[in-house]
């Protein structure tokens, strides 16, 4: 299951943390920043990159990667690049590979495609709402949409594949009232194996496609301040009640809090902080395993400091040069960073 990964992942990052010179594990190919949707709090800028990646740039990144690698494919929407399957094909040959995509594009003759490689590991997608009307998508679409996750589902059941179907929500004012139904129609009606609820993040510069310069990182940031918190919280503890009762899992991103545990959820007032506070998390330590190439090859571990350009320079150059050491210092020195503000991977002092 993808909980086996994140915590396979989490065990290889304090490996590579203490091992100098050792490549990260984890591998984001954000092949296009183009997308057929156009959500209000989407972090992508979108505009066309004329010297984008070709399926050639991508399978030279593929041949850098260690043994131990683990890809996501990502846009924008994936889909929508011309030569998707190009790419796919030789990193899921290779590699554990997951796919990020909104859905929309695909069909039964893609998903067997997918399904045809042992190694590919995840389908995930965004849903928002039932309809995932907050992502602009029509009725028609949706119906398609629905109808393809299930033929996703009998079709791994089927053929016996360790794929798994992963939903993100993302928590919003305007889905707060739903939280609950849109998580159990997820889980009886979709029928997903994992789910996350994903709170907006709070700085422009985490996982985007432009780059910033290294001093905007320590710049105070300023994260959505939710005006139904109380909603949410009392939406979420739903969830947790429901866990308990089916035996089921769903997570908060940021981890600051369990949906699965017996315990009441208690008080979530951090993830509804304008400011970043660094002094209530543990020193991050991602940086060190996870690492992104943007369309136009530039390359950056969470934050989108351009380390070196892929097409320039060989990743092994990128990941030991100085740009990747000036940044990896600044995080060791301070934990975290008002850039980090509400990410995702941010994990509370005293957490495991």
């Amino acid at each position: 299951m993808d909980t086996e990964f994140h915590k396979a992942h989490e065990d290889l990052t304090e490996i590579i943390y203490t091992t100098p010179g050792m490549l990260p594990s984890r591998y984001v190919f954000v092949i296009t920043n183009r997308c057929n949707l156009n959500c209000d709090f989407c972090f992508q800028d979108k505009k066309p990159k004329k010297d984008a990646m070709t399926a050639e740039d991508w399978i030279n990144v593929a041949k850098q990667l260690p043994d131990y690698a683990r890809v996501t494919i990502t846009g924008g929407e994936p889909l929508i690049y011309p030569e998707f399957e190009k790419v796919f094909s030789y990193v899921a040959e290779r590699f554990n590979c997951n796919l990020i995509t909104n859905g929309l594009l695909l069909n039964e003759k893609k998903i067997d495609y997918l399904l045809s490689y042992p190694k590919f590991r995840v389908l995930s997608i965004s849903i928002d709402d039932i309809g995932n009307k907050v992502r602009g998508v029509k009725e028609k679409q949706w119906e398609h949409l629905e109808k393809i996750l299930t033929y996703f589902t009998d079709k791994k059941n089927e053929s016996n594949s360790s794929a798994i179907l992963d939903v993100k929500t993302m928590i919003l004012d305007g889905n707060a009232e739903n939280l609950f139904d849109i998580y159990k129609y997820l889980k009886e009606k979709i029928k997903v194996d994992t789910h996350a609820f994903q709170f907006l993040k709070g700085s422009p510069i985490q996982h985007s496609d432009c780059m910033f310069e290294l001093e905007k990182i320590s710049e105070e940031s300023n994260a959505y301040v939710y005006n139904k918190f109380e909603i949410i919280e009392k939406e979420l503890e739903k969830v947790r009640e429901y866990n308990i009762k089916k035996g089921l899992q769903s997570f908060l991103h940021p981890k600051v809090a369990s949906l699965s545990s017996n315990e009441l959820l208690g008080n979530l007032e951090s993830l509804n902080e304008e400011k970043h506070n660094p002094k209530i998390y543990q020193n991050c330590k991602f940086p060190w395993s996870s690492m992104h190439i943007n369309p136009d090859g530039r390359v950056f571990p969470c934050l989108a400091i351009s380390l070196g350009d892929i097409r320039k320079n060989s990743l092994i150059e990128i990941i030991n040069g100085q740009e990747s050491n000036r940044f990896r210092e600044i995080i060791k020195r301070e934990g975290t960073v008002e850039a980090c503000n509400r990410c995702g991977w941010l994990r509370l002092n005293g957490e495991k």
